[in-house]
């Protein structure tokens, strides 16, 4: 029986495929969506920079789950500068700040529902206990940004509800969901990637799409305008079913993988190079 005490206990090789699906959670939020598509910071954006948008991404959760303290002080304010560049300009119909706590907590709201995930679609629901454990722990996930430790749910019910206001709030006009859309079937590697990129949507993109439509609730599904077929859930069990046996046999794996970003983020700044 696995101990599940942390975010890091429900790291999971399913991380590395529904990790899109949650992406569209974050950005069906206006505020998040329109200014990540309208963001002038290109060296952040996944579409121009994906191998430097994925380990950076990868840096930030790797320092929230197993990282120090110092090592968070040093995302935050990093993040923090790279956010103060991506506001909205006056009399835009969508008002957003990326340092704004409202929608960063959004964000890790959204991204805790990424680790339960890994574990709920393979085993099953957590404990009320177990929720409690993750609960408590996720809050490093809006504390690493701007998120104040006392504006952080500390029971189910109050997640839930911070959940129910952000799905009231979702919506999406055709430029975000293009970008989403891009992200999730990964015709956005063909930006920079070219040929090689091509290949591999066309190789991998079908796939990767059913599983991001699958761990998607239907009101994001909604949102993006997918369909959802009983032929479709019949194959995303079976992916569940097969990364599942993978899991079981080689369960320490996957947070080792997640800490070699912070081995790199230490070497980084040791060596004065830039990590974000």
């Amino acid at each position: 029986m696995r101990t599940i005490d942390t975010l890091g206990d429900l790291v999971s090789p399913l991380g590395g495929t529904i990790n899109a699906a949650n992406v569209i959670m974050q950005l069906a939020v206006p505020g998040v969506g329109q200014g990540v598509v309208d963001s002038t910071v290109d060296s952040g954006r996944a579409d121009l920079h994906p191998v430097k948008r994925a380990r950076t991404t990868g840096t930030y959760l790797a320092v929230a789950v197993f990282g120090t303290d110092d090592d968070r002080d040093f995302v935050r304010e990093s993040v923090r500068q790279i956010h103060a560049r991506v506001v909205s300009a006056p009399g835009e119909q969508v008002r957003y700040s990326a340092n704004s706590p409202a929608l960063q907590r959004w964000v890790a709201v959204c991204l805790l529902k990424y680790f339960i995930d890994q574990h709920e679609f393979l085993y099953g629901p957590l404990t009320e206990d177990e929720y409690r454990r993750i609960l408590r722990d996720g809050a490093r996930l809006g504390t690493t940004l701007d998120v104040r430790p006392e504006s952080w749910p500390t029971t189910r019910e109050e997640y839930d509800e911070l959940w129910k206001a952000g799905v009231a709030e979702i919506s999406m006009n055709e430029r975000v969901r293009d970008y989403l859309t891009e992200l999730c079937n990964l015709s956005f590697l063909e930006v920079r990637l070219g040929v090689f990129g091509r290949a591999i949507h066309r190789v991998l993109g079908a796939p990767f799409e059913l599983v991001t439509r699958g761990a998607l609730p239907p009101e994001f599904r909604d949102v993006m305008h997918y369909e959802w077929t009983a032929d479709d859930q019949r194959r995303f069990d079976r992916y569940l079913v097969t990364v599942r046996r993978i899991h079981r046999l080689t369960p320490g794996v996957w947070p080792l993988l997640w800490k070699t970003y912070l081995v790199e983020m230490r070497m980084r700044r040791r060596l004065g190079l830039r990590v974000f």
